[in-house]
């Protein structure tokens, strides 16, 4: 399954554009970036706009923010790119959106969520001019063969939370995190569907397939990325894990024991291995300082642990990998 990253971003562009300069430059891009659609600037404000993606094989996650007063799916597009897909958007700004889409206008309050369809024309529209949403694209096929009634559930609103909420915020850790794309791109793609599948109502053998499959691999990612990025504290714990994933403790350890190793052994496998990967990179710092910056702090249970995984002393590891 390929994976495809894609990143735009008014940053990027000559710093000696004037203003309507950068927006048709971005414009022309975005074109070339994803013909989803098109940006109106606003009128009060200097145009500034950032966009990245990622596409698993025909399942899409996309982050936009900026700007701009206008989005807008125009019938060019619908032409240009044949695409079928539905589209899960979430309003990830601080008020009020608009949307019309097939024929009626609805709101999207901060939070929300709305099913679009990407063969139909659509406009998101507000009174503020700077705009942030995330969006999922996942196949028609296989999201219909999971909801029946998906069709009557286009262009309405549906209230942060639950799954779908917990689909958006898995798609913002792969964005922020893109080497589980790499790792998993295939089974970031099921969860997916799975998540948003059992939020748009899923019944039956596919709503248990989905709670078994989506849910508790969603969770078990967030755990992991939370665990990886603090690590280092040196008062971290299986609470705290808990507390930063909304998760329980309890569930967190389920989580962790289900992967091979619970949580103190996870931590301590994660300190160790960093504390290898500087050692091999400088002689330059002290022992103690790397430790200390691993989020040990008893240098001689590091040094007892150290020997213990490794065979030898942390100073005979500089330089090595053992």
């Amino acid at each position: 399954m390929s994976i495809i990253r894609k990143v735009l971003s008014t940053d990027l562009l000559p710093a000696h554009l004037n203003d309507r300069q950068r927006y048709m430059t971005f414009a022309e891009l975005f074109e070339h970036f994803s013909n989803t659609g098109e940006l109106d600037p606003s009128d009060d404000v200097p145009f500034k706009a950032s966009m990245n993606s990622i596409a698993i094989g025909t399942t899409l996650i996309g982050r936009c923010d900026g700007t701009f007063k206008k989005v807008r799916r125009e019938k060019r597009q619908i032409l240009a790119t044949n695409d079928d897909r539905y589209c899960l958007a979430r309003n990830a700004q601080s008020h009020d959106a608009w949307v019309v889409h097939r024929g009626r206008e609805f709101r999207l309050r901060p939070g929300s969520m709305a099913i679009l369809k990407l063969d139909e024309t659509f406009v998101g529209s507000d009174s503020s001019n700077h705009k942030r949403f995330t969006n999922v694209h996942l196949p028609m096929l296989a999201l219909k063969a999971m909801v029946n009634n998906i069709d009557d559930l286009v262009g309405v609103e549906f209230a942060s939370g639950g799954a779908l909420s917990l689909a958006m915020d898995y798609s913002e850790l792969v964005l922020d995190n893109d080497r589980v794309a790499d790792e998993a791109g295939p089974l970031v793609a099921a969860h997916l569907l799975d998540l948003v599948a059992l939020g748009l109502g899923t019944q039956g053998d596919n709503a248990e397939v989905a709670r078994g499959r989506g849910l508790r691999e969603v969770r078990l990612t967030q755990v992991l990325l939370t665990l990886n990025e603090r690590y280092a504290e040196p008062d971290f714990s299986a609470h705290r894990l808990a507390t930063a994933t909304g998760l329980s403790e309890r569930y967190v350890n389920e989580l962790l024991y289900d992967t091979g190793a619970n949580f103190s052994t996870r931590l301590l496998e994660l300190r160790l291995r960093k504390v290898v990967d500087l050692l091999a990179q400088s002689d330059q710092r002290k022992i103690s300082e790397i430790a200390f910056a691993c989020g040990f702090n008893d240098l001689s249970y590091f040094n007892r642990c150290f020997r213990r995984r490794f065979g030898l002393t942390p100073t005979a590891a500089r330089g090595q990998k053992p």
